[in-house]
């Protein structure tokens, strides 16, 4: 079995390559964000981001991409971002659309688990949302940094896909074929995938590897509350924030597909 510092080695560079194929599409968002209504933030999310203190707040996003949800995040009102990512190519995309939003962000291309210790005790509010947590081999680690980050009285927020959808199949995987479970909630075992990380062209591709990891609501809330927090809300919604699975947020069956928990650091 790898280590962690190999499991994150090779999502860097699996993001890296798959980050000028994304800018393919996301290009687009430079001449989006010129237009200070643009918002990447649901509203659902940005509900319980206000409730949570989001307007005047200094905002860490962990796993930030291309910056568009914490760009989003300070035209809701966030006084400042600071967003961490482990592939400096997303972070270039991030920096360039900050710039065209005149948003007041900075972004560092750092692993989320070496993120410097400047930064401890600075933040009002912690940010994770989909596509995180599912690339993160050591999950109790990756809550601690949330922790440390914030000030006394902070808080952690995540937003993300329900665990339950790790049982089906990807959208562009199942294409017209009916739903189906096609492996354990209780499998625990990390996902080598090949086929790319174009979740925004839908495409797939002969990739660099990377490995899914699968956690329970269970490990999720044991983690954040073993790090030092406090459960504030939990909620379990239809809203599917990966759009990897648009049919089921549509269809008859409403499973939940994603998941939404603040807490508060004691």
């Amino acid at each position: 079995m790898m280590d962690n510092q190999q499991f994150t080695a090779l999502a860097r560079e699996a993001w890296d390559e798959a980050a000028p194929i994304h800018w393919k599409h996301t290009q687009r968002l430079v001449a989006a964000f010129e237009n200070p209504e643009t918002s990447f933030v649901t509203p659902l999310h940005a509900a319980e981001l206000e409730r949570a203190g989001l307007v005047g707040a200094e905002v860490a996003q962990l796993n930030c991409n291309n910056g568009r949800e914490l760009i989003s995040m300070t035209r809701l009102g966030a006084r400042r971002g600071v967003g961490f990512d482990i592939s400096a190519e997303f972070i270039d995309q991030a920096k360039r659309l900050a710039r065209a939003a005149d948003a007041p962000c900075t972004f560092e291309a750092t692993d989320v688990y070496d993120i410097v210790d400047d930064h401890d005790g600075r933040f009002d509010l912690v940010v994770v949302t989909s596509g995180a947590l599912c690339f993160m081999p050591d999950l109790n680690s990756y809550v601690r940094v949330a922790r440390r980050l914030l000030k006394p009285g902070g808080r952690l927020n995540i937003y993300d896909c329900h665990p339950i959808v790790d049982m089906l199949e990807l959208d562009r995987d199942r294409r017209n074929r009916p739903v189906e479970f096609v492996r354990s909630y209780f499998d625990k075992t990390p996902l080598r995938h090949r086929s790319g990380l174009d979740y925004v062209g839908g495409s797939t591709y002969d990739a660099k590897e990377i490995y899914y990891f699968h956690y329970t609501l269970e490990d999720i809330l044991t983690a954040v509350l073993a790090a030092g927090f406090e459960l504030e809300t939990f909620k379990e919604t239809g809203e599917d924030p990966s759009d990897a699975y648009k049919s089921l947020e549509a269809s008859d069956i409403k499973p939940p597909l994603s998941f939404m928990l603040t807490a508060r650091a004691v």
